[in-house]
């Protein structure tokens, strides 16, 4: 798994000393595209014979009400995870990362076209590029090298000699989740909370959000655009997302000139 396993304790003390890892942490599926990357991945499964179609309605039923489904969130995704795994029981995990990257290929014209930039932009002012989502790791791993993004981390099935058993390992979709990926993938870092930058579009995202002195919602679900208003987060869309992210920025790095 081709991740930078050095950051951080999530949660611990931010500072402003410029030797600290300053990150920006974006979510995929409803952010970087409008697809829903693990029903895009079961489609095309099933067309390789290794799932039902009926199966992937279902799912995708589950998961379109999880998102919009407020408080009753957190237990739809897990649900949606659990059927996800049970769908993959007894296939091959080769089977799987040869269809997300088959199935990255018919969807990748779906990425969002301020992406590139955005991802130039938050490098060239010194931010480590973090993908997290809800989505499959097997299709954030695709994007990941895509984009040339080296840390990045998907919700995981379990697997037993290279063969999924039908249980979730990491459900990064499920609300509180994703923190608990980002300090994985950060143990033992020095990360710069307070100058860091977040953008994500559902309550999923609301924890890293929380965490970071730059947070974005994109285009957000009622519950994180609630909780955005509340907390004057900037709310950005496909339109100003990118001068949304220059303008964090550039409240947090008074008496440096970005480039807008």
């Amino acid at each position: 798994m081709t991740v930078v396993q050095t950051p951080a304790a999530v949660g611990s003390p931010q500072s402003h000393d410029d030797a600290a890892m300053r990150v920006a942490v974006l979510d995929v599926d409803g952010t970087l595209t409008p697809s829903m990357l693990g029903l895009d991945l079961l489609q095309t499964m099933c067309e390789d014979g290794f799932c039902q179609a009926a199966d992937v309605e279902a799912l995708r039923i589950l998961v379109q009400t999880g998102r919009s489904a407020g408080s009753d969130m957190a237990a739809l995704v897990v649900e949606a995870n659990v059927g996800y795994a049970d769908v993959l029981a007894g296939v091959p995990t080769r089977v799987v990362i040869d269809a997300a990257e088959r199935t990255w290929t018919r969807v990748e014209r779906d990425l969002y076209p301020f992406v590139p930039l955005l991802l130039a932009t938050l490098r060239l002012h010194g931010l480590h590029v973090v993908l997290l989502s809800g989505s499959p790791h097997e299709m954030i791993r695709v994007l990941a090298g895509r984009l040339g993004v080296a840390t990045y981390q998907g919700a995981e099935m379990h697997a037993r000699a290279d063969v999924y058993d039908g249980r979730v390992r990491l459900p990064t979709g499920v609300p509180g989740v994703k923190r608990q990926a980002l300090n994985r993938l950060f143990r033992g870092q020095v990360i710069d909370f307070q100058r860091s930058y977040a953008l994500g579009d559902s309550a999923a995202d609301a924890d890293i959000l929380s965490l970071v002195g730059i947070p974005v919602a994109f285009e957000p679900d009622p519950v994180l655009r609630d909780l955005a208003e509340h907390r004057a987060w900037r709310i950005a869309d496909r339109e100003n997302v990118l001068q949304q992210t220059i303008a964090g920025i550039t409240q947090q790095e008074p008496g440096r000139e970005l480039v807008r």
